[in-house]
């Protein structure tokens, strides 16, 4: 519905005092009717009076009409670029909301067709390298190797594992799925879209959430994906997922 036009405060006080003069001007009209004696209509007298009187304050009334005019046409041209600026942040969030669908389709037909090493396929596939990339880290924390809670280390270590378990491959199937994942949290992040964050992390699989938060946190300190796992993104991910129980403090 569009908004009706309303008049503001000022433009009804400035309103009422133009009647208000307009009242005194008629009253001064009335003069020889009340004052028979002293006025009337035709004398020299009551023009001098009127145009001492009535003069002043038609201009005056005049200039009030003048200024509402000019207070209106600003009221409406406000009215106007408010209206502007609603429909355009309508159409953006109208576009981004059509972006985040079109990007998470793209997402789950990536997911549908990524093909690990082992044969596995889609949510396997995952789970399947996932668990050997894991299992990797931890070798190497055992060869004390690395420092698993040494964020620098763990990330060479992530680094060198997450391409090293024939899951890459030459489609570079998981700089794909990360790509896609990371322009959904940002369209997310800017547009407030916290249902659709949800939606997202309800069709993520566990080991898809641990590459996820591995990744962004590790590797690539993706910033807008860090910032919502502190603020509860993820963090269903059960312990057995995490490559040590004490990650958690670091990523959460």
């Amino acid at each position: 519905m569009e908004k009706v036009d309303q008049p503001t405060s000022q433009e009804r006080l400035l309103k009422s005092v133009s009647w208000f003069l307009l009242g005194i001007i008629f009253v001064i009209f009335l003069v020889p009717l009340i004052l028979p004696d002293s006025f009337c209509f035709a004398s020299t007298k009551y023009a001098t009076f009127v145009g001492g009187l009535a003069g002043p304050l038609a201009t005056l009334i005049g200039f009030i009409y003048v200024y509402l005019t000019f207070l209106g046409q600003q009221r409406q041209l406000d009215e106007q670029r408010i209206r502007l600026v609603e429909d355009q942040a309508t159409k953006l969030r109208e576009d981004a909301s059509k972006q985040f669908s079109e990007y998470l389709t793209i997402w789950i037909d990536i997911r549908s067709k990524i093909k690990y090493s082992t044969g596995a396929i889609g949510d396997q596939a995952f789970d399947d390298w996932w668990g050997n990339v894991k299992k990797s880290v931890q070798s190497d924390l055992k060869s004390s190797q690395i420092d698993l809670l040494d964020p620098k280390k763990l990330s060479e270590s992530l680094g060198k594992h997450f391409y090293s378990k024939g899951f890459n491959g030459k489609n570079d199937q998981y700089d794909n799925f990360l790509r896609v994942i990371y322009l959904l949290i940002e369209i997310a992040e800017q547009n407030d879209f916290q249902d659709r964050v949800k939606i997202l992390e309800s069709f993520m699989t566990r080991a898809e959430k641990a590459i996820l938060v591995y990744s962004a946190t590790f590797i690539d300190q993706n910033q807008s994906a860090m910032k919502l796992f502190k603020s509860g993104f993820c963090q269903s991910l059960p312990e057995d997922y995490l490559i040590s129980p004490d990650h958690r403090k670091l990523i959460f």
